[in-house]
């Protein structure tokens, strides 16, 4: 298995399946019906980052260069077509099962100082069947001596059971977007998506609209929770997401640019920076030495 062991948590006829590679989130079915698209039945994730956790950078770093506390860093890169690094490292690690019950497991890995990012972590990923939903939750922990940049994103795919996504019905309470340049990190600030294809608010179908797009401003509940949704035009299939600060930020990707499988999984994706964070600073995260941050969202159907 290029993926490595899959381990399988269940709650009655809901259902989640994780990788022992990248603590990827491979398969979440809710009463038989397979709210993940894939491109592999492996569990490796592929071109795509399908179901990945992207740490401790979302997004592109254009030409791997950043500055931080005063110090200069190059990060290797691995984006070669925009000249950028892109979405970390531990999406390809090796993580290590802590816990695991019969609706539950919490896997772990540490990432010591690397080129371009000599700040070690500890990470801990937790998946949780509760009443409502599957509950995905974070922790990063600095282990090393020293303040370190830090952003969080994850990268499911999610599917109505349609042969193509357009028909879809997006909802996404953000009031603001960022144009972005050739490299598909932000041009500047995030401006009103009033009048443009990228407003979701009140919830509208995806039809034909090629989606690469970074999205925040979002509105929250009265529990700090960001909601989200994606349902069939009938109302036979919903997919329900609630964010928790600080994952401000949503990407929205068709998939058009992918090798295979184009425009057959909405990838919507909770992150806690825009690309390019560790030059602009939006939305970074500082993690003081010995210091954690932690960072939970949730998915539902019905």
């Amino acid at each position: 298995m290029r993926a490595g062991e899959l381990f399988e948590i269940a709650d009655g006829n809901r259902r989640a399946v994780v990788t022992e590679q990248g603590a990827t989130l491979f398969r979440a079915q809710w009463e038989g019906k397979e709210l993940l698209d894939t491109v592999e039945e492996d569990g490796y994730a592929s071109h795509g980052c399908y179901g990945q956790h992207l740490m401790p950078w979302p997004g592109r770093v254009p030409k791997g260069l950043y500055e931080y506390e005063g110090e200069r860093y190059q990060l290797p890169i691995t984006d070669h077509v925009k000249d950028a690094a892109i979405h970390g490292w531990t999406r390809w690690a090796t993580w290590h099962v802590t816990e695991h019950g019969q609706d539950n497991i919490t896997l772990g890995c540490r990432v010591l100082a690397q080129p371009g990012y000599p700040f070690p972590f500890e990470y801990e990923l937790s998946y949780r069947w509760l009443k409502d939903g599957l509950e995905v939750s974070t922790v990063a922990k600095n282990i090393g001596a020293t303040s370190a940049p830090f952003g969080y994103g994850s990268h499911p795919y999610f599917t109505l059971g349609s042969p193509l996504i357009d028909d879809g019905i997006l909802q996404v309470p953000a009031s603001r977007y960022f144009q972005s340049g050739d490299n598909l990190v932000p041009a500047g600030p995030a401006v009103p998506v009033d009048g443009t294809e990228f407003d979701f608010r009140e919830g509208r179908a995806i039809g034909a609209a090629v989606l690469d797009v970074t999205l925040t401003g979002l509105a929250r509940d009265s529990q700090g929770r960001a909601a989200l949704s994606f349902r069939s035009p009938d109302g036979s299939a919903r997919i329900s997401l609630h964010y928790y600060e600080p994952l401000d930020y949503v990407q929205l990707f068709t998939g058009d640019t992918l090798p295979a499988r184009r425009r057959q999984g909405l990838a919507i994706e909770p992150n806690s920076c825009p690309p390019n964070a560790f030059n602009n600073g939006m939305g970074l995260i500082h993690v003081p030495a010995g210091g954690a941050t932690r960072l939970r969202w949730a998915l539902s159907a019905g």
